[in-house]
């Protein structure tokens, strides 16, 4: 019988140092991306600001009271007869698109080149599918519950909506609980519509079957759809004014989510 040697094959030593070489990667690249995502979205605000008549002339912004800068003066209703900055539809997506332009931007200085065609199919769903078509969903519904509200105060021969409209608008409680629950199924439904529609235009561009499925983490960036309903629905409550507030920040996660995307975050 003839007896092998026997060998001992030592596995080579992974120490912590060296498992975790790639963590902090991921970390800089998503403060680097978060930067330039705000740069983006602060150039957009900039720009409305203009736009609305606010002065950008350093001598002026120095002489302005910090509590009085544009950027703190979004839909201040206790403030009605002073200048505010305001978000309609053309302010909304123009921060969109300058948070995702910042993203892809971060992203393309930041990352590896291979990455881009993900970041490119990123911001087609974070533009089309996390902001257009859920923002659109909530639209229609908004104008009808808008003339639905109208009714209390207007001579009309529906009387019977009239005085549901009325009593709705005398409870506090329902007057906010009624717009949120009619933006919030109208949202859910865009979103879902807008994930296929963005999945679809994706396959398009690319000629590749995609499949990205609305995850968990997807609530964060939809945190901006929840913001610009509210503020639509709700525009004249205390909770539209304080929400209104965090449109701009919340529009940054959709940099962040472009400019860090790559083929595992997209295939999870």
């Amino acid at each position: 019988m003839t007896i092998q040697p026997i060998t001992n094959k030592i596995a080579p030593v992974t120490t912590n140092k060296q498992s975790n070489s790639n963590d902090n990667t991921p970390k800089n690249l998503k403060a680097k991306v978060a930067l330039t995502s705000a740069i983006g979205v602060a150039t957009s605000l900039a720009l409305i600001a203009k736009s609305q008549g606010f002065s950008l002339k350093p001598s002026s912004i120095k002489k302005t009271p910090i509590k009085d800068w544009a950027i703190f003066k979004i839909t201040d209703e206790n403030r009605p007869d002073e200048k505010i900055m305001k978000f309609g539809w053309k302010e909304i997506m123009g921060i969109g698109l300058g948070s995702v332009a910042g993203g892809l931007t971060g992203g393309a200085l930041f990352d590896k080149k291979e990455n881009m065609t993900h970041k490119f199919q990123e911001a087609v769903n974070q533009l089309i599918g996390d902001i257009t078509i859920p923002l659109s969903f909530v639209a229609l519904p908004t104008m009808a519950y808008k003339k639905f509200e109208d009714l209390a105060l207007k001579k009309t021969k529906h009387t019977g909506l009239q005085n549901i409209s009325k009593y709705i608008q005398s409870n506090k409680v329902l007057k906010i609980l009624c717009p949120t629950l009619i933006s919030g199924s109208s949202l859910a439904a865009g979103i879902i519509a807008g994930n296929k529609v963005s999945n679809k235009l994706n396959e398009h561009f690319t000629g590749k079957k995609t499949e990205r499925g609305i995850r968990i983490t997807d609530f964060a960036p939809h945190i901006d759809d929840v913001c610009l309903a509210i503020t639509l629905m709700a525009s004249n409550s205390p909770l539209g004014d304080i929400v209104s507030k965090f449109v701009p920040i919340a529009l940054c996660v959709a940099g962040i989510e472009t400019g860090t995307a790559n083929p595992e975050k997209r295939e999870k």
